[in-house]
Order: structure tokens, then C-alpha cells, then sequence
């Protein structure tokens, strides 16, 4: 079961290095997702069958819009930041947003005592967030502060988007097997708009490249919302966030990132409180 909890993690953690690897622009990464979710979707539906209601249909339909638009957001930041750099405030953001909404709505802090160990884990899992970001001094090949600020501000709107992807459905009470299907439907068609304005920019081989990255993307949603209902959204949101370590240190080794001695420290360091900080919300509920 504990293997199940961390697939998130796993999927989304490879997700961005699959996508840095084939060079794509943001809007054949975005397709090439999103076809492979579809597929996925829709060949999920014939073998479980389930039932749906039109209150959870709509819900989980504008769930895949709200994550398309995040997602394109963040492909796009890609552009400007390296993943490792990103990715951190993309998780760090989504978190924040994600696990206060489920305690405030869902009644997932069901005390004080749980509100302030969550606090304290949110607090320990941001202060790891920016430490695994950390540099240790300033680069020729790094960006400017305006592309930064550009990039950084792409992260939190693509956050906010993402956060309402993960608890929409859970508002409307729609378990798993119920969400995929209408999700990638929301998911693909937002995709196919988004590119009506990037036209010029398609390339069908890109969008092949990608089908890793849906893939990838696909193992992590789909057990993701079968972990919510067991664990909650807070607990489970939170231990796919386990995946800023996995894009972090897969992103050392395979996109063949340098660090310093001194940076590989703090960001171990970083590291660490990540992991204590999601095993302090893991206890609450």
C-alpha cells in the first residue's frame, strides 16, 4: 500500500525530466500529455465502467481544464528555469494552496493539535523547498531578474490552477474511477485550444516525443485520486510532493546538472526537512 501512496511522487517526480529531455515547446508537451491521459482515460473507463452523475462529470471535466492551463503554465516556465529551479516553487505553491484548502473545507485538521503539526509541516516542507533551490552564487549563465520574475509568476498562476485541479472533484465528493474520464476529456480539449493560438508553433514529432511525459503523468494522476479517498487530500497531495526529490536529484544525474560541493549540502539539507515535514501532515487528519 505504501508503494501506492508514492506512485504520485514517482510519476510526477520523472514527468518534467521526460519533458526537458525531448526539447519540446510547452504546447507539444501539453498535447502529447494530454493524448496519452485521453487514451488512458477512456481505455480505464471500459474496464471499470463507472457510473457517473452530472454534478461529478462537470467537476472533474473542469478539473482537466484548470490542470491544462496550469500545466502549460509550467512547461512554459520550463523555458526560463532549469527544472530544478522550478520545480521547487511549483510544488512548494501547489502544497500550500492544496492542503489549506483541505482543512479548511474538507475538515481534514479535525483539531488544534492537527493544525499546528500541519502548520509546522507545511512551514518544514517550504523552508526544504527553497533550500533545495538554493545557489551558491550568481552565474553568467544565469537568467535575469525580469525572465525570473517572469517564470516565478507563470509557477504561481500555474499553481493556483493546479490546486483546483486536485480538490474540485474531491468538493463534489467524486471518487477516482469516476474522475479520469471527464478529466482527460477537460484535459485534451483545453490542450486543443491552447494550440488553435500556438498553430504555428505544432510539431507532430514533438508531440510523439511526449507520450512519455503522459505516461508518466497518467500513473501519477490515476493514483493519486485512489490514495485521496483512503488518506485524504492533504495527506495524499502532500506525499506526491515527494516528486520535488525526485526531480531535483534526477535532474543532477540525467539533464547532467552541476552543483557545487557547498549546494549539494544545503539541498540534502533541504531535502531532509522535506521528508520530515511530510511525514509531520502524514500524521494528521
Amino acid at each position: 500500500m505504501t508503494f501506492l501512496y508514492l506512485l504520485p511522487a514517482i510519476g510526477w517526480g520523472f514527468m518534467p525530466i521526460i519533458a526537458k529531455l525531448t526539447n519540446a515547446k510547452p504546447i507539444n508537451q501539453l498535447l502529447g500529455t494530454t493524448t496519452i491521459a485521453l487514451l488512458m482515460g477512456m481505455f480505464f473507463t471500459i474496464i471499470v465502467q463507472p457510473s457517473y452523475n452530472w454534478h461529478g462529470f462537470a467537476a472533474s471535466f473542469f478539473s482537466g481544464c484548470f490542470w491544462s492551463f496550469g500545466q502549460y503554465l509550467q512547461f512554459h516556465s520550463f523555458q526560463f528555469l532549469p527544472v530544478s529551479e522550478a520545480m521547487p516553487i511549483s510544488n512548494g505553491t501547489q502544497l500550500i494552496g492544496t492542503t489549506f484548502i483541505a482543512a479548511l473545507f474538507f475538515g481534514e485538521w479535525s483539531s488544534w493539535s492537527s493544525a499546528i503539526i500541519g502548520i509546522m509541516g507545511i512551514f518544514l516542507i517550504v523552508v526544504g523547498i527553497i533550500l533545495t533551490a538554493y545557489l551558491e552564487k550568481e552565474g553568467i549563465q544565469q537568467q535575469s531578474s525580469a525572465i525570473k520574475s517572469r517564470a516565478v509568476f507563470c509557477l504561481l498562476i500555474s499553481s493556483i490552477a493546479l490546486t483546483f485541479y486536485v480538490t474540485l472533484p474531491q468538493a463534489f465528493k467524486t471518487s477516482g474511477a469516476e474522475v479520469l474520464f471527464p478529466q482527460a476529456i477537460g484535459m485534451w480539449l483545453s490542450s486543443i485550444l491552447f494550440s488553435i493560438t500556438k498553430r504555428n508553433a505544432i510539431d507532430v514529432n514533438q508531440i510523439r516525443k511526449n507520450f512519455g511525459t503522459g505516461i508518466a503523468w497518467s500513473i501519477a494522476n490515476i493514483s493519486l485520486f485512489f490514495t485521496m479517498p483512503i488518506i485524504g487530500v492533504a495527506k495524499s497531495f502532500t506525499f506526491s510532493q515527494l516528486a520535488v526529490l525526485i526531480s531535483i536529484y534526477a535532474g543532477l544525474f540525467i539533464l547532467k546538472v552541476r552543483k557545487t560541493r557547498k549546494e549539494l549540502k544545503v539541498i540534502s539539507l533541504g531535502a531532509a526537512l522535506i521528508t520530515l515535514g511530510i511525514f509531520l501532515i502524514g500524521s494528521v487528519k
